[in-house]
């Protein structure tokens, strides 16, 4: 059982874009081979398919840190943070429009 441990390490390491079907195919190569028996051979489709999830999913954290990481050292503004500003500025010409048609003076304060 080690020796399919370490294979669906192996197999959930190197690659990450296997479909249930590609699985079963490789259980079905094991449980041809004597590695895995026919008892077996469900259980082993739905550990490998949960490893290959739990390392897609740390793959897709570690990609997202490292992209936040990046934007950050970038000095990139995040969409978010301009809708934000973009809003506020919007909401500043609104009261600066209606300051001006009332004849008020627009200090410099």
């Amino acid at each position: 059982m080690e020796d399919f441990l370490k294979k669906v390490l192996q197999f959930s390491l190197g690659v990450y874009d296997f479909t249930r079907e590609k699985v079963e195919e490789l259980v079905a190569e094991m449980v041809r081979r004597g590695e895995v028996s026919q008892q077996e051979g469900p259980a082993a489709v739905a550990k490998i398919m949960d490893r290959v999830k739990q390392e897609q999913d740390a793959l897709s954290d570690k990609i997202k840190g490292l992209v936040t990481r990046v934007i950050g050292e970038m000095g990139l503004v995040r969409v978010s943070d301009f809708n934000d500003l973009k809003a506020r500025v919007t909401a500043l010409e609104a009261q600066v429009h209606e300051l001006t048609a009332r004849g008020e003076p627009l200090g410099t304060e």
